[in-house]
């Protein structure tokens, strides 16, 4: 796994635990993390210690545990155990490349918009511009995610 998808997936964590209403120092830790993730000169991987652990001093020794996890396994069991906590709905809106968990819980709540297919359709008719914070050029680029997310899942 590259240091961008691992920060990638940490933003996530991040993203969710806000959303969620966790400890904000909780919240920061995994931002942080995430950004020395992407400032790293080499692979995050090669600095895994023989237990898993991934050894940058600036890290907290969970977290250190966690994102050795991430980068041997290619997976976070908090990370799919976070996912797995959210309804369906929201889920699915997740794996929409662009959405977020407040995003999909806007869409959920403003546009009644449940799924990809719905996202794709909304993006289409120019629905989603009514929500605060999309506008015409976000509109079509999380239009697009969700258009070739179902050609991606019908192939």
């Amino acid at each position: 796994m590259s240091n961008q998808d691992a920060a990638r997936t940490l933003f996530g964590v991040a993203s969710l635990l806000e959303s969620q209403g966790a400890n904000p120092y909780r919240v920061r830790a995994y931002r942080r993390a995430a950004l020395s993730l992407m400032l790293l000169a080499i692979p995050a991987e090669q600095l895994t210690d023989r237990d898993g652990q991934l050894n940058l001093p600036w890290l907290g020794p969970r977290l250190r545990r966690k994102l050795g996890e991430l980068l041997t396994l290619g997976r976070m069991q908090f990370h799919v155990e976070l996912i797995a906590e959210l309804p369906p709905a929201v889920r699915e809106l997740l794996s929409v490349p662009g959405v977020g968990p407040k995003t999909a819980e806007r869409l959920i709540r403003e546009l009644d918009v449940r799924s990809v297919e719905q996202l794709a359709e909304a993006a289409r008719q120019g629905r989603l511009r009514t929500l605060r914070g999309i506008g015409q050029v976000r509109e079509r680029q999380l239009g697009d995610a969700a258009s070739a997310l179902r050609l991606a899942e019908a192939a």
